[in-house]
């Protein structure tokens, strides 16, 4: 009888890694783009979108950086409603802040579930102790994981708006995140700026989903060969 427990329960760890595994796998680079770094590379690009009414770059990049610090830390939101435009206007209107706070809001529960999501992955392959068991639990993860990948990689392709206001109207209110041309969002973080993230983002997964699959299959050829 414990037998049979024991098996059933490493059948649950066993899917508990796979079904987890697409929160991990995006979680991951999604957190890793949502760093100073991410704003600096974009707007290093020479094809990276001018602002249509004069902006200089260097001032978007800091007011960018600005947004990224509002939407992580309260100190962050602060300075970010202060912030002011060169001619000493203020930089955000009041549907700006109140979107960058949903931002934050979502954010805030978001990346701990990608935290918690990738400890108790690892706890479950810890206690799966079978290495042929952990081998199956990491290839059935990258397969998973890489068909949403492959999914969402051609559904952006095919048509990014649709997939921006698909995933936009989902998260947050279909009407608090549609701004003017003339906003300071729209003029910091243009269009380009979410595609390439989403690219970085459905890059990074498709390279962890290959790690995971290469991962498996040394694990089954190891623990066959021993």
């Amino acid at each position: 009888m414990s037998g049979r427990k024991s098996g059933l329960d490493k059948i649950v760890a066993l899917f508990i890694v796979i079904l987890l595994s697409p929160i991990v796998f995006f979680g991951i680079p999604t957190r890793v783009a949502f760093n100073e770094w991410f704003i600096d590379w974009e707007y290093s690009k020479a094809d990276f979108p001018k602002d249509r009414y004069g902006l200089p770059d260097e001032y978007r990049k800091y007011l960018a950086k600005l947004g990224l610090r509002a939407v992580l830390s309260d100190e962050g939101m602060e300075e970010f409603k202060r912030a002011t435009l060169p001619d000493g206007r203020l930089a955000f209107n009041h549907r700006e802040i109140k979107h960058m706070e949903d931002v934050k809001n979502f954010l805030s529960v978001f990346f701990p579930i990608v935290y918690g999501a990738t400890i108790l992955s690892v706890l479950a392959l810890i206690y799966l102790r079978d290495l042929r068991l952990v081998g199956k639990a990491l290839i059935g993860a990258s397969i998973f994981s890489f068909v949403l990948t492959v999914a969402s990689a051609i559904f952006s392709v095919v048509n990014y708006d649709l997939a921006f206001e698909l995933f936009h109207n989902y998260v947050f209110d279909p009407y608090s995140w549609r701004f003017s041309y003339r906003d300071t969002l729209l003029r910091i973080y243009p269009m380009k700026f979410w595609f390439d993230g989403t690219v970085f983002v459905i890059a990074g997964a498709g390279a962890l989903c290959f790690l995971s699959f290469v991962a498996g299959l040394f694990l089954l050829r190891y623990r066959r060969s021993s």
